[in-house]
């Protein structure tokens, strides 16, 4: 049984979706700011090796950002006041430079934790609950750390806040269960992470202090903490659960917000979903991360999606936090990686729905590829001041072609897994993509030659391509599964349907007016 055919009845995009979607992908533009606030805590403004003795007389070129070999040097770092960041608070350069990278790495692995513990709270406790802890942890940590007084505190504070951030990235996923297939990319391809990294290059050039632009991150998000009192539990889960009067009261709100009749037969496919789901669970069964491995084929499956996440993941956040490495101004390109991505998201969701999720994130893959084999040969086919320009160029195309690879990743995972191992399927992915993101502040860091970071990124971007292109299903049209195939069909591929799954695939894939559980069957046989 799915639940797509109610969804279509009662409106699989209107003011509910509208609504949920508001309360819950605005705070997305709070997580990617501050996901992506140490690129702009390791920025590193004018500084100079002054000596003890000779103090402003001694800011020349010759102690421009020069680091002292010499143990009995009375040289010591001064910094340009004009902005504030971590870095010009803790004097993280020179010997003290190591500590940058960790500090982010170290985020990123709370980011890598948080993704774990969410998705198998969200499976096990319900979406709602998990998703408004988060956010009321987010605001609390986010504020908080202001006040830290040591770069080792800080430190800490990060890793807690990357945990708050995985948290959200799981579970934030929730409401493309209350919406109808044409509708799902939406989620990922509407530029909400973008517009948030554009708000963050807002607020440090703004307010040119690290802990300003916290807290004004922290307090943005708790006005949606009030979504808790509009913002309904995943039906699917509820039914899933067996909490059969709570779905179907969920579903009736829904219909009427969205000016439709809950239909008649509502309760009754819920029950026997919910049926259905507890005969195959023995009564008690609680899933797991281990339930994503069981079948071979699931199993591959999961491990080609853990894959191509983790070099999405390396690629995407190493162009980010090596955007400081990019000729020209640190805000400037901040503000083009992040303000490209509007033009080109109402053409990746129609082609996604035109031409499928798996060749829109296969092309994006030769497109990011494509861009860095670029970058390699103007590296060293160009001289002169054009140069850098053109590098940079290619670098912000080649960060948002990964950007829509992306996106189509994350709709394909989503509707790859059914309902009871959803967000453990999700959050699995959320956890390889952050051992990606561990590794990411050193990309553009781990070599002096400006050729490497590119080489790193189209071996791994164009491996991804491949093992998508090959691998990975297509799940354009198909309806979403609720329960898990029977032990029976446990080798079975994670979208292979049954013949009324496929008739009910069928009827999706097809355009026009919405399906109505109440038509005769000439009716239903009509193009929708």
């Amino acid at each position: 049984m799915h639940l797509d055919q109610i969804v279509e009845e009662i409106g699989s995009f209107g003011k509910f979706q509208i609504l949920v979607m508001f309360m819950v992908m605005v705070p997305k533009l709070a997580i990617g700011y501050n996901m992506l606030i140490m690129s702009y805590g390791a920025y590193v403004t004018d500084w100079w090796c002054v000596d003890d003795v000779m103090s402003n007389n001694s800011r020349n070129n010759v102690t421009y950002k020069y680091c002292s070999n010499d143990d009995n040097s009375t040289c010591s770092r001064v910094y340009d006041d004009y902005t504030r960041t971590v870095v010009t608070e803790w004097d993280l350069m020179c010997e003290r430079k190591w500590i940058t990278p960790i500090i982010t790495s170290i985020q990123m692995a709370g980011v890598l934790v948080g993704a774990v513990i969410a998705g198998q709270s969200a499976d096990t406790f319900g979406r709602k609950k998990t998703f408004y802890l988060t956010l009321l942890l987010h605001s609390i940590l986010t504020v908080a750390i202001a006040f830290v007084t040591s770069w080792q505190a800080f430190t800490v504070m990060r890793s807690l806040i990357g945990a708050i951030i995985g948290s959200y990235l799981v579970v934030s996923m929730f409401p493309v269960e209350f919406l109808g297939y044409k509708w799902r990319p939406s989620l990922t391809v509407i530029p909400f992470w973008a517009t948030g990294v554009f708000f963050l290059v807002l607020a440090s050039w703004l307010m040119h202090d690290w802990t300003y632009v916290h807290v004004a991150v922290g307090v943005s998000t708790v006005p949606f903490l009030l979504g808790w009192f509009i913002v309904p539990e995943s039906v699917r889960w509820l039914a899933v659960k067996g909490k059969i009067g709570e779905a179907e009261s969920v579903i009736e709100r829904v219909a009427m917000m969205n000016g439709r009749i809950k239909p008649d037969k509502t309760r009754e496919m819920l029950i026997e979903l919910s049926q259905e789901e507890t005969e195959k669970t023995k009564g008690g069964k609680k899933y797991s991360y281990i339930d994503l491995y069981r079948g071979w084929k699931m199993a591959k499956h999961t491990i080609i999606t853990h894959l191509v996440w983790w070099s999405l993941s390396a690629s995407y956040y190493g162009f980010a936090f090596g955007v400081g490495k990019f000729s020209g101004g640190f805000y400037l390109n901040m503000f083009l990686m992040n303000i490209l991505e509007f033009p080109v998201f109402i053409p990746v969701i129609y082609a996604m729905n035109r031409f499928g999720r798996r060749k829109v994130a296969t092309i994006m893959f030769a497109g990011a590829t494509l861009s860095c084999i670029g970058v390699i040969i103007i590296q060293n086919t160009v001289t002169g001041g054009q140069r850098g320009n053109i590098i940079t160029a290619l670098s912000l195309a080649a960060r948002i072609f990964t950007s829509e690879a992306w996106a189509g990743l994350i709709t394909m995972t989503n509707e790859s897994y059914p309902t009871v191992i959803r967000n453990l399927g999700y959050g699995a992915a959320n956890t390889a993509a952050h051992v990606g993101g561990i590794v990411a502040p050193f990309v553009f860091a781990a070599s002096d030659n400006e050729m490497v970071p590119y080489i790193i990124v189209i071996v791994i971007l164009g491996l991804s391509g491949v093992l998508t292109r090959l691998f990975l299903p297509e799940t354009l049209g198909l309806a979403m599964e609720d329960i898990l195939p029977g032990h029976d069909r446990t080798d079975d591929e994670p979208t292979t349907k049954t013949q009324n799954e496929q008739k009910t695939s069928d009827k999706y894939k097809m355009e026009g007016k919405s399906t109505e559980m109440g038509k005769t069957e000439n009716d239903e046989s009509t193009k929708l």
